[in-house]
Order: structure tokens, then sequence, then C-alpha cells
């Protein structure tokens, strides 16, 4: 999707009564065409569960994408009280009785730009736990663009790392297979009754993925499998308030006999590289994630971004500046960019639910070989056996055709 879609002459065709539903439409369409998203359906309606009644609740539009999922949007030109009640009746009701209410990523109310006021005062009472709102974003349309974009980014960046000179919807297709195959299978043995079964038994090899991670996370715990009722893991994370995936990849629910359940989450990687892409935003994200705005701090990862070359950076330095300097400066921040960019923790702004979309465990295969790794011992790791850049041990570069736009990190993958 291109950056300048939202135009002005777009905008106010959009806030203009029925076209601003057309415009969104016109987007989302845009969007399964390239492939991007699987599909987009109109005006969908659905039952309540146990009742016959069709036309319960209402979505202006059902996103499906292409691993599955599903991005529920409920449209309304202005906001009142009366709109606002029925849309997150809407929502709440499919969130909860839709055939694939398990497989909602998000949740998105929209108004015109017009409403920017109110929605502002909306939103603050929702962040203040003043009011509740079954929507995961209330966004006003030029917010919804950029999720959008963001969200079209990210998958866009994913089927260029699948290197399938194909047809979109092809490309779409094989990026669901193998971007998501794995993460389901997985997701299929960590709930698998027998599984489980076998480990109180004894009878499942420790080499197995579910007895390595599932006995590291009791061990950490100070459990036993003897301990645990059931096990539920999915891959259905909720996307962030920018439109972004979070780090979690997995999110695995523990129901025990003392009825102190918990949740655990964990990050997959699944690569047979020695080095993988970790993190991917712009500077001033970079800047506000760990407020050091106004502050020469802030300026080195400007100018990294402009100059996002090892050698183009140190040639563009200005006086008084030094790559000495931004690691010195950076040190102070080793910890906070470490865990934003493995964990997605510090991202508060960012986030629409914590402690599901911030991952505690990692874990690392080649298709051979597989390790599992609590976040804050690969980090310790990372920190003792890997050569520091800038004072982290990432390695620094921007990704395919943002030069300029955008600071890509890659960590170092670990084995042993």
């Amino acid at each position: 999707m291109s950056k300048n879609a939202f135009s002005e002459t777009n905008q106010r065709k959009a806030l203009a009564g029925a076209a601003f539903t057309t415009f969104i439409e016109r987007e989302l369409d845009a969007l399964a065409e390239s492939g991007i998203i699987k599909s987009v359906k109109k005006k969908q309606n659905f039952k309540h569960t146990g009742y016959a009644y069709e036309k319960q609740y209402r979505a202006d539009f059902v996103i499906e994408t292409q691993d599955d999922k599903f991005i529920i949007v409920r449209n309304t030109t202005s906001y009142r009280q009366d709109r606002i009640k029925t849309s997150f009746y809407d929502l709440q009701g499919i969130g909860q009785h839709a055939e694939f209410a398990k497989d909602i990523i998000a949740s998105v109310f929209v108004v015109p730009d017009a409403e920017l006021p109110k929605i502002e005062s909306l939103k603050k009472s929702i962040e203040e736990k003043k009011q509740y709102s079954p929507a995961s974003h209330v966004l006003i349309l030029s917010e919804f663009i950029t999720f959008l974009e963001e969200y079209a980014y990210e998958m866009e960046t994913q089927l260029e790392k699948a290197k399938q000179v194909l047809t979109a919807e092809v490309k779409g297709s094989l990026l669901g297979k193998r971007g998501n195959q794995f993460e389901k299978e997985l997701a299929n043995k960590l709930s698998s009754k027998n599984n489980l079964k076998a480990c109180k038994l004894k009878h499942l090899a420790s080499s197995s993925l579910f007895y390595k991670i599932i006995s590291r996370i009791l061990q950490d715990r100070q459990m036993d499998f003897e301990e645990i009722v059931r096990i539920k893991a999915t891959n259905t994370v909720p996307l962030l308030k920018s439109g972004g995936n979070p780090k979690t990849d997995l999110i695995v629910t523990f129901e025990t006999f003392s009825e102190q359940d918990f949740v655990e989450t964990i990050s997959l990687k699944h690569t047979t590289k020695n080095r993988v892409s970790c993190h991917d935003y712009t500077a001033d994200v970079f800047i506000n994630v760990l407020r050091c705005a106004g502050s020469k701090l802030a300026e080195y990862f400007t100018i990294f971004q402009n100059f996002p070359t090892y050698s183009a950076f140190n040639e563009h330095l200005p006086e008084g500046y030094s790559e000495d300097e931004f690691s010195a400066l950076l040190s102070n921040y080793q910890t906070a960019l470490m865990e934003w960019a493995l964990r997605g923790k510090h991202d508060y702004q960012n986030l629409t639910r914590p402690k599901v979309q911030v991952s505690n465990y990692l874990l690392i295969t080649n298709g051979r070989k597989s390790v599992f790794y609590r976040m804050e011992e690969y980090i310790s790791l990372l920190l003792e056996r890997t050569k520091l850049k800038f004072g982290v041990p990432f390695s620094w570069t921007y990704p395919s055709k943002q030069r300029g736009k955008r600071i890509q990190l890659k960590v170092p993958v670990l084995f042993d």
C-alpha cells in the first residue's frame, strides 16, 4: 500500500457519509488483490452461540489474514454513545461467539478524523481503566490507514524473505504454509493430552520439543508435571496498536490442580542462518521507546537511519561525534534495547495486551537441533559470547528497500 494513499483528497472523500465505508473497502480490497491478506468480507452477520437468529452481531469488515487469523472492523461515521455501544456490543459478541473467535488477532473500531477529540477522550478513559472496550484498537481513519500500512509492511517483509518470484496469491499461500506451519504444529504438540500423560509416566523422550519446552518452564516455576491438569497453546497473538506483530509467537496456558493457572509466552526462530533479523523500526520509534528524545543519543539514531552502513555512518558523523560516544551513550540503555528488540518489552504505548505480547522464552531450531532459553538467559549469553556493536550484540543494518527509512537489527543464533 502506498504511504501516500491517504491523501487530503481521499480523506475528504472518506469523511463524506457513505464514502467513509467505501474508502475503507477500497483499501482492504487493495490488500486482498496484492496478496497481503487472504480475503475481506463486507457486512457480515453472526449468531449467538446456541441461538438460531443469524443477525445477532454485525461486522462491517471481516479480514482473513494469510496465516488464517481474523481482524474484525466496525466503523461508524460519527461518535455517539448509541453508536459506540452498538459497535462495542457487536465486537464483543463476535469475539465471544463467532466460530473463528479464538483466531481473532484484532477488533478495530474506526471513526472519521473529525471525531478525534471525542475518540481521544474515549481512549484515555479506556487506558485509565475507567471504561471497558471490547475493541483492541479504537482508531480514527488516518490511524487505521497507518495500522494497515504497518501490517502490510510486515507481511511484505515476510514475503520478501520467502524469496518467491510468483504471483501475489501464490506467494501469500506459500507464506502461510512456510511461516506458520511450524507454529501450528508446535501449538498442537504442546496442547497434546497424550504428550502430557507420557511425561507424567516418564515415557516421553527428553529430546522431544514438548518435554524440552514444558519441563524448562515448570522447572523455572519450581513445579512438576504432576501438578498440571491441562496445557493449551495457540499461535493466535493479538496485534500491536501499530498493526505490527508482537515478539510472542505462541501463548501457552497451564491449568493446574491448585487452580493457580498461569500463562507463558514463546518467541520462535526457525532458521539455518547464524544471524536473523529481530527488530525493524524507524529511528523515531527507537527514540520514543528508549525515551531519549532531544538527546545526543537520539541524533545518533537519526544519523544511522540516514546512513545505515558502518562506513557511511562514520563518514557522516558531524564534528564532535564518534562511534565510541554512540556506544557509550547507548550502553546506558543496553538492557532496555535488548529487552525491546528480543522480548517486545518497554514499548508500552504499542502493547495492547502486554502479558501475552511480551515474550518470556525463546525457541531456536534449524530442523535438526533445537534449544530453548528463558529470554534473560539468552540475553546474558549474547553479552558473554558475541562482539558488541554500538554497545549491544546486534548487527545494525536496514531492511531491503527501506534505506534511510528504518533501522534493522540482526541477532546471533546460539545453539549452545
